[in-house]
């Protein structure tokens, strides 16, 4: 059977050709070519202060220059492709986050604006008209966009077409079906001011429903919030001054055994080595380790609990730093408390 085989295209190299829509969604208003050049410039940066920190270790070690040619033959191809796919990541999740804040907030407003245009065409104007004429600069975003559509549809006197311009300005379905509905209203002849309270309410309704499926979750919420805040630093401060007793109970072991017999005490095993080398012991790892583990816990508790009380990872985000800046808070206190309680 003769036939023309579809190529495969990778998703990743697919996601380059769709960034114009991107920086459209998340409102940037950015030449896709010119934000491309800004990413690789990024990265760019970023792979010659690797090179340079590195190439400054290969001197302050005096190894041989051999070293600096493979490193950067390594950085300058395989660690630039590396570093610029990071970059291109982290571009993609800011992206997503921007696209899902506008949305949010666009979803917000629209339940009050639909019924003030509602209002305004049962009054006797005309639906574009009434558009413009429901604006209000509290409304954010969506004031500009209305703006634009009055603009687009006085310029063209076509206002399906500038309503449709809006719809993909947004990853929203709701707003895409509002569209949609108000579309078939305007072709079919319908009762618009009907149609946009009926709108309006559903969407009202929804938001109610989601509120009210949020409120039942709470009591699980703040357990999550009162294990990641309180008890897990809490743990974390017990466990510091554990090592510290630790240490006490070895140095003074080893001075006892040591005034007694000097002998045993050089061939005792100690194991456990708490001693200060460089001003980096075990306690500065072991604040490091916590440190680490105290983000890993804000992170992965704020995602689970915007995944539960709302239905997506993206709504409480800009929880993270707070969560983990009152863990670190309450994890230096209690280790301030317990050095106070027990001391050897």
């Amino acid at each position: 059977m003769a036939g023309k085989k579809k190529s495969k295209k990778l998703p990743f190299i697919e996601q380059f050709r769709h960034l114009k829509e991107y920086l459209m969604l998340a409102g940037i208003k950015q030449n896709p070519t010119k934000m491309f050049v800004i990413l690789l410039s990024i990265s760019g940066f970023i792979d010659l202060s690797l090179f340079g920190f590195l190439a400054y270790k290969v001197w302050e070690y005096e190894l041989k220059w051999v070293f600096i040619l493979v490193l950067a033959l390594v950085l300058f191809t395989l660690g630039y492709l590396l570093i610029f796919f990071l970059v291109w990541l982290i571009f993609l999740f800011m992206i997503d986050y921007l696209k899902f804040k506008r949305r949010i907030a666009l979803e917000e407003i629209l339940p009050e604006f639909l019924r003030l245009v509602s209002s305004n065409h049962r009054a006797g104007l005309p639906l574009d008209t009434s558009l413009w004429k429901a604006n209000r600069p509290r409304f954010g975003i969506l004031a500009q966009e209305i703006n634009d559509v009055a603009k687009n549809t006085y310029a063209t006197g076509d206002l399906i077409k500038s309503l449709e311009n809006l719809g993909v300005k947004y990853d929203s379905n709701m707003l895409k079906r509002v569209i949609s509905n108000i579309v078939e209203g305007i072709k079919t002849g319908a009762d618009i001011a009907t149609l946009l309270d009926d709108v309006s309410s559903n969407i009202t309704t929804i938001k109610n429903t989601r509120k009210e499926l949020a409120s039942e979750v709470e009591n699980y919420m703040l357990f999550i919030t009162v294990t990641v805040l309180v008890i897990s630093p809490l743990m974390f401060g017990l466990t510091h001054k554990m090592s510290g007793l630790i240490e006490s109970v070895k140095s003074t072991l080893a001075e006892t055994m040591g005034s007694q017999d000097p002998q045993t005490t050089s061939q005792m095993p100690m194991s456990l080595n708490f001693s200060e080398e460089g001003g980096r012991g075990f306690k500065f790892y072991f604040d490091l380790f916590v440190f680490l583990m105290i983000a890993t816990n804000s992170i992965i508790s704020v995602l689970l609990m915007s995944m539960v009380k709302h239905g997506n990872v993206k709504q409480d985000l800009k929880r993270i730093p707070v969560y983990y800046t009152i863990a670190v808070i309450v994890y230096i206190a209690c280790k301030a408390l317990f050095a106070n309680f027990i001391v050897i």
